[in-house]
């Protein structure tokens, strides 16, 4: 009978299987895990030069065997103001990596995105032309992270959105949630 073979990466590196667990500090993790990212930030309009703006977004990452994607949505606006509106609303799903430790998260990801909004353009002293458009167009997000905890952590994203109709690069501090927690791995009932 022959051994079954170890699973490999494209380096050689052994594979971790991917219902596997760890224990750190008499808790259960899980390596292969979803996670959940929120902030807000700056943002400018490279395309048109502006001053910068603000930027709040949302990411839910998640696996399919060993492959890591994101969904997201970016709300965006020129003013820096947080009780003026969001005049553009980017969804977006790509394709990514992670690099991850017990202290650092790293992940990068890249793929397509939608925008909708509008924009007003100044004609004279009294009249703002306001513009409605919809454009598709391309993504990437990197995130690194400190971790509080293994499953929670604060860091930064910087992203980037490309379409026909702008370009944005921004910034967003961010609070990070991982599904990676499994339970304690002693469990001792307390009688009554």
């Amino acid at each position: 009978m022959k051994p079954v073979p170890v699973p490999r990466s494209l380096t050689g590196k052994r594979l971790i299987p991917i219902d596997s667990e760890f224990v750190k500090d008499n808790k259960r993790f899980r390596y292969y895990n979803k996670w959940f990212t929120c902030g807000y930030g700056v943002q400018q309009c490279i395309s048109e030069n502006t001053k910068l703006g603000k930027a709040l977004g949302a990411d839910f990452n998640f696996h399919i065997k060993r492959n890591y994607f994101q969904t997201g949505l970016e709300l965006t606006s020129p003013e820096l103001k947080f009780y003026k509106g969001f005049s553009n609303y980017e969804f977006h799903f790509g394709y990514g990596l992670r690099l991850e430790d017990k202290d650092v998260h790293f992940s990068a990801f890249g793929g397509l995105s939608y925008s909708e909004g509008y924009k007003n353009t100044q004609i004279d002293s009294a009249t703002i032309n306001s513009r409605y458009y919809y454009q598709p167009g391309l993504f990437a997000q990197a995130e690194i992270i400190k971790k509080i905890a293994f499953d929670v952590g604060l860091g930064a994203s910087l992203f980037v959105d490309w379409n026909k109709e702008q370009t944005l690069v921004g910034f967003r501090a961010i609070v990070y949630f991982s599904g990676s927690y499994r339970g304690k791995k002693y469990y001792q009932p307390t009688e009554n």
